[in-house]
């Protein structure tokens, strides 16, 4: 199956949103070792880039606080 542009457009901005989502939850538990804390902070702030880049930066200040909490 080939997803067409918008359709993977929107499956990644989806799938990006999602991550984020998971990495506030664990930014608020105390189980989590750290190296997967510091490695989820680098997607988070990569995913971010990417997102505010292509004109989604309305979660620019949400991932921000992620970023911090992690």
């Amino acid at each position: 199956m080939k997803l067409s542009d918008d359709d993977r457009d929107r499956l990644a901005l989806h799938t990006a949103f999602a991550v984020h989502q998971i990495a506030r939850w664990i930014a608020v538990r105390d189980d989590v070792p750290k190296d997967i804390r510091d490695r989820l902070r680098g997607h988070i702030t990569a995913l971010e880039g990417v997102m505010v880049a292509s004109g989604h930066d309305w979660i620019r200040d949400e991932m921000e606080a992620t970023e911090a909490a992690l």
